[in-house]
């Protein structure tokens, strides 16, 4: 379970009846666990389709599944296994990362953006959820609609994670270098062009302006792209700017720094050594 899945726990830890953190190697699903009302997906996106079948197994009838990832695919893997009455969308914004020993650092509680899901029992359940995380301090925004959510932060994915994955730099460090930063500037771009593309109206220049701000606020934060790399792990490119190439192509939109981005963060990857 991975930074973002401790912060998670953290923020339930003491909100919830019970708490029932799932690890694919640390923390494997038991046979005789009993269902819980809502699950939380919070993997990266490899371990996506392993998620949605344990998501699918331990969930009650009337509960909720709920991904809380980066990059596109990984709601219509939930509905693929829970159904739609019972998958949500949505984001969470938060610097975070485990050192060596597996302590937690992150940059505060942590700010979520929820979609509901359609279901009337789905709904009662988010609607603990939503309690439960605020109790435990996060700021929690629900959503009728979660996906220019969704979209909005897949822009600063694609503009932060893999410009700062390829030079190493943090988000500050990001921003002071006038070059790098307006390729940011284009990945962001091109995100708002293909979102715009699928139904979710995005400007371009809000585009620019929202990864920078992020950029600004967490300036001292090294991306979840760029931990992997210097951890000698896959990365989420594929998820993030490969996705955004593949869904621009579908949608008649050209989308050629998010695949450049998508080609050059993977000759970073173990697999391509």
């Amino acid at each position: 379970m991975g930074a973002i899945g401790h912060m998670v726990e953290r923020a339930l830890t003491g909100q919830v009846t019970r708490l029932v953190p799932i690890d694919r190697t640390k923390a494997p699903l038991r046979a005789d666990e009993e269902t819980v009302d809502v699950a939380v997906v919070c993997v990266k996106t490899h371990g996506t389709a392993w998620a949605a079948d344990v998501a699918a197994r331990i969930l009650a009838h009337d509960g909720m599944a709920i991904t809380i990832q980066n990059g596109l695919g990984n709601y219509e893997a939930l509905v693929s296994t829970v159904g739609d009455e019972r998958a949500a969308v949505g984001v969470i914004y938060v610097g975070a990362r485990l050192d060596e020993q597996g302590e937690l650092h992150a940059t505060g509680p942590g700010r979520v953006e929820l979609g509901r899901p359609r279901g009337a029992g789905p709904r009662r359940a988010f609607e603990k959820l939503v309690a439960a995380l605020g109790g435990g301090g996060m700021t929690v925004t629900p959503k009728d609609d979660a996906w220019p959510s969704v979209w909005r932060k897949l822009i600063t994915n694609a503009a932060v994670n893999p410009t700062t994955a390829l030079f190493g730099y943090t988000n500050a460090e990001l921003l002071a270098d006038t070059a790098t930063s307006r390729v940011a500037d284009g990945l962001a771009a091109e995100v708002a062009r293909v979102a715009t593309a699928t139904g979710v109206a995005m400007n371009e220049d809000e585009a620019r302006g929202w990864w920078r701000e992020m950029a600004a606020l967490t300036g001292a934060n090294r991306s979840s792209m760029l931990q992997d790399v210097q951890a000698g792990r896959p990365t989420e490119v594929d998820a993030i700017c490969g996705a955004v190439q593949r869904e621009g192509e579908r949608r008649g939109v050209s989308a050629p720094l998010n695949q450049a981005m998508t080609v050059l963060v993977r000759a970073l990857e173990p697999a391509a050594a």
